[in-house]
């Protein structure tokens, strides 16, 4: 896989005109040049980038930095994992991992994480920026498909371990949880349903690309008294007031919530979340009640 200077600049948040610099100052990467004298960076070059962007970032000098093997890069980022216990440390450690399909690394990191601060917090306050970032370059580049399968699937795994050995669930108050995106929402979605049998709360887990009509039927079959709609986690400026709409007018006599970034207005009876920890407390606040 190639990339031009303004997609490296994309997916690891240097501008090209610092790219540039770091190459004629450090001799960072020594880029391919096309027939017509345009950069073309390979795939090491893309990671090189991005590992002396995030140690750049923690404070090391980028003379210190930019001429050393991506292999040596990495093993800075490892030991800086161990040394640092910022979350913005943790969330880049766990990419670092996943960029170099380093699924030890990636285990070992996430696995203290969980022994250290909960498998709820590891989730909320590690996992889900990691997979919203993960989401972002998704969309810059498609090459970045296969990194976040192979994190989707590990962090996967934790969930639904997670979810199993919580006990099934009784009572008045049932979840259907859903999506209507395709392949955006999945990890949301079953940490969701973790957070809904964390705290006993029975549900129906309908999963991605639903219709609001068929979720709709199947809340009304099942019985449901709340229904959650997940959406995109990281910021867009997709317009799905239409969406909204039909959610709103779909479901009635049961409570509506709205997990992802929309401004929803008030003349909806939609309870809106921005973040899923800000769903996480309400749902912890009402199992209390």
């Amino acid at each position: 896989m190639q990339y031009s200077i303004k997609e490296i600049a994309n997916l690891t948040g240097v501008n090209a005109f610092t790219i540039r610099i770091w190459e004629k100052r450090y001799n960072l990467t020594l880029p391919q040049r096309t027939d017509t004298n345009i950069r073309v960076y390979s795939q090491d070059d893309l990671h090189k980038i991005l590992a002396v962007a995030m140690l750049v970032k923690r404070g090391f000098k980028i003379s210190e930095v930019a001429r050393l093997p991506l292999a040596q890069l990495s093993e800075k980022l490892r030991t800086l994992e161990t040394m640092q216990d910022d979350p913005e440390s943790k969330v880049n450690a766990l990419l670092a991992a996943a960029d170099h399909f380093d699924e030890q690394q990636f285990d070992k990191i996430l696995n203290r994480e969980i022994l250290s601060s909960g498998f709820e917090r590891a989730m909320i306050d590690t996992v889900v920026p990691m997979v919203s970032v993960l989401e972002q370059r998704w969309i810059l580049s498609p090459v970045f498909q296969s990194v976040k399968q192979f994190a989707y699937d590990l962090i996967r795994r934790k969930i639904i371990l997670a979810a199993d050995s919580e006990p099934i669930s009784h009572g008045n108050n049932k979840f259907l949880i859903f999506s209507t995106r395709a392949d955006d929402c999945e990890m949301i979605l079953i940490f969701i349903a973790y957070i809904l049998k964390k705290y006993r709360f029975p549900l129906v887990y309908a999963g991605e690309n639903i219709s609001i009509a068929t979720a709709a039927l199947t809340a009304e079959s099942a019985g449901c008294t709340h229904v959650v709609m997940v959406d995109k986690i990281y910021p867009t400026n997709e317009d799905i007031s239409g969406i909204i709409n039909e959610y709103d007018e779909s479901f009635s006599g049961i409570a509506k919530f709205f997990v992802g970034f929309c401004s929803i207005s008030d003349s909806y009876k939609i309870n809106a979340f921005s973040s899923v920890k800000i769903f996480a407390d309400y749902i912890a606040r009402l199992s209390e009640k």
